[in-house]
């Protein structure tokens, strides 16, 4: 969804943009949403979590958001692919030259990300104004060289985006983005639900377009700082990008509906980004719940070990320590062999030691030997559940 330069000639459609568009904020399908987004933040709230464990969904979280946000522009980048971005340092270049732009993209995501972090973070308060919508833009796309685009600066050219033609002219924008940000801090944008809130203002400030590229990315920033704000990104940094990246045609078919449907109405849009969210929170929760699952499960394996009966305490110690470095299932013949990072459990014992460990640890019912691999029965833990 890139933004093209339109000369004056262009016939295809505008709007006039007004801050008027309808919500129905008693639509019952709206309201089960943002309850069911709501409250499924207030469970992740409340749970508990090591650093290492958040500083591990931050990451994953950070680099959906990033693929996602990208790639609703046409940056094909995998997942795999953004995460080694991520964990190199700028200065050393993670894709080949003929990709430096998409990784460029997607560090300026990242940024976007870690400002709108740091920013809540240092005045949990603060109100989004332009001034922080062009450091948005800045951070967006500089050092990318966009045709017709200055970073942090607002358009003055016209620009159209597919078959839609966003206001034309500076003066344009500049009024409409001061109406914006007026709009976004005054009744009644203040009195809503803050979800309804935030995803209205992605699709204003889409409309207005302001800048000669990264409107669509920054729109998302903007969103993702006012869900931030409100609690709503409750465990790392997540966004709706990466649900709109999975349903580009009917986020982008929305977007138009809702600008050019006679009746005014914005609900459909709303509607469908509320959904959105929860489908996202429901992914986190789902990471949340794997990650209390591998812990109580090695508080269970000690247990199990310390209770097996039977069992010297030379024995008890080798058990336990695979268990405790047992987190993803690992190669049965690299065990063997001594190789890998779990290889000194069996440092100074026969092949036939570890071979009848393993087996021990199996009959316990505490990993699951296939398919030439050895890992955790985590699925144990369902027992314990009520």
């Amino acid at each position: 969804m890139r933004d093209n330069f339109a000369d004056s000639g262009s016939a295809m459609p505008a709007w006039d943009v007004t801050f008027d568009r309808r919500i129905a904020l008693d639509d019952l399908a709206l309201i089960r949403a943002v309850a069911e987004a709501e409250a499924v933040a207030k469970v992740i709230r409340g749970v508990p979590l090591s650093p290492a464990v958040q500083e591990r969904l931050d990451r994953l979280n950070v680099v959906r958001a990033v693929r996602g946000t990208t790639g609703i522009e046409g940056t094909e980048l995998a997942e795999e692919e953004v995460g080694r971005i991520l964990a190199t340092p700028p200065e050393t270049p993670v894709l080949p030259a003929s990709r430096a732009r998409d990784e460029r993209e997607a560090r300026n995501a990242a940024a976007v990300m870690d400002f709108i972090t740091r920013t809540i973070d240092a005045a949990p308060a603060r109100p989004l104004t332009e001034e922080l919508i062009l450091e948005l833009h800045r951070l967006t796309t500089e050092g990318i060289d966009y045709p017709h685009n200055e970073p942090g600066v607002y358009r003055s050219h016209p620009v159209r985006v597919g078959d839609y033609v966003p206001p034309r002219d500076g003066d344009g924008v500049r009024r409409l983005m001061a109406e914006f940000v007026d709009w976004l801090n005054t009744p009644p944008a203040t009195a809503w639900l803050p979800i309804v809130r935030a995803v209205a203002a992605h699709f204003y400030f889409v409309s207005i377009h302001p800048f000669g590229d990264g409107n669509g990315r920054t729109a998302r920033a903007v969103e993702s700082y006012l869900l931030y704000q409100t609690g709503v990104n409750v465990l790392g940094f997540y966004s709706l990008a990466n649900f709109y990246y999975r349903n580009r045609p009917e986020y982008i078919a929305l977007l138009d509906r809702c600008r050019f449907n006679p009746d005014g109405d914005l609900t459909p849009f709303v509607r469908f980004a509320a959904s959105g969210l929860v489908e996202e929170m429901e992914t986190v929760r789902g990471e949340v719940l794997a990650a209390i699952t591998r812990i109580a499960f090695r508080d269970h394996a000690r247990s199990t070990i310390i209770s097996g009966g039977g069992l010297g305490a030379a024995v008890r110690g080798r058990l336990a320590a695979f268990m405790d470095g047992l987190a993803e299932p690992v190669g049965e013949a690299d065990l063997l062999a001594r190789r890998g990072p779990l290889a000194y459990v069996w440092t100074g014992v026969s092949r036939k030691t570890l071979t009848r460990d393993l087996a021990r640890l199996e009959a316990l019912g505490l990993i699951v030997r296939e398919d030439g691999l050895v890992r955790p029965r985590h699925e144990a833990m369902s027992q314990f559940r009520r």
